[in-house]
């Protein structure tokens, strides 16, 4: 017996024709949107161990986890019709990353929208990398800077350098000028001015541009990886 494979909508032409006040136009069906939500979460460079993670397995346990699980499920619902992205800082083990990656998660699988992520550390490990390879550094930065949403993740992890802080600079400073929405993560304080603030190791000026792009959101708790362990 032969199996039809093709959707039983569209025929698998990829394409519904729709009439609406006596015209007629043709519109995506939804087993392409299916596909491409596939494809771009294949692609968005979500790290294995983050591609489980959703909305409804992060378990907030402090009032600071539940507000930034709010504004995380707020920014989705509103995506792409955002006017700031999102910051996360706080101690490590407390659902950043979890939380930024749910979003992008849910955006590409929902919306059918693109999305990258990108840790910050592999991001420079990557550069220097292509220095002595033919790949272009221009190439490899332009996919994070002009990517339609990003998230930014462990920033202020890596080595204080003036290179690194040149990059970060680079990426923002793109981000801020062309309002291309961002998620941000990160251990540096915003609401201490200490060795291990934001300002500290950055300089002001991408500071003062993540105020205006970004909704600074805490997130404390317990260090879950620990907990899970003990």
């Amino acid at each position: 017996m032969e199996i039809n494979l093709e959707c039983q909508i569209c025929g698998g032409s990829g394409w519904i024709i729709e009439e609406v006040n006596g015209k007629r136009f043709a519109k995506r069906c939804r087993c392409q949107f299916e596909s491409f939500s596939r494809t771009y979460l294949s692609s968005s460079g979500i790290p294995a161990r983050y591609k489980s993670c959703k909305f409804k397995n992060y378990s907030p346990q402090t009032p600071y986890q539940l507000r930034a699980l709010k504004f995380c499920r707020e920014f989705f619902f509103l995506y792409p019709f955002v006017e700031r992205g999102i910051l996360l800082y706080g101690p490590p083990g407390t659902g950043k990353t979890h939380l930024a990656a749910a979003t992008l998660r849910n955006i590409i699988e929902y919306k059918g929208l693109k999305g990258t992520f990108c840790d910050f550390r592999n991001l420079l490990i990557e550069l220097k990398n292509s220095f002595s390879s033919s790949e272009s550094t221009g190439e490899i930065l332009d996919s994070v800077r002009k990517a339609p949403l990003l998230v930014l993740d462990d920033v202020g992890a890596e080595r204080n350098t003036e290179w690194a802080k040149e990059i970060l600079g680079e990426i923002i400073n793109y981000r801020y000028t062309q309002n291309l929405p961002t998620i941000i993560t990160t251990n540096l304080r915003f609401d201490l001015y200490t060795d291990d603030s934001f300002s500290a190791k950055f300089d002001t000026r991408t500071e003062s541009r993540l105020y205006d792009m970004c909704k600074i959101l805490k997130v404390e708790g317990d260090d879950r990886r620990k907990k899970n362990y003990l």
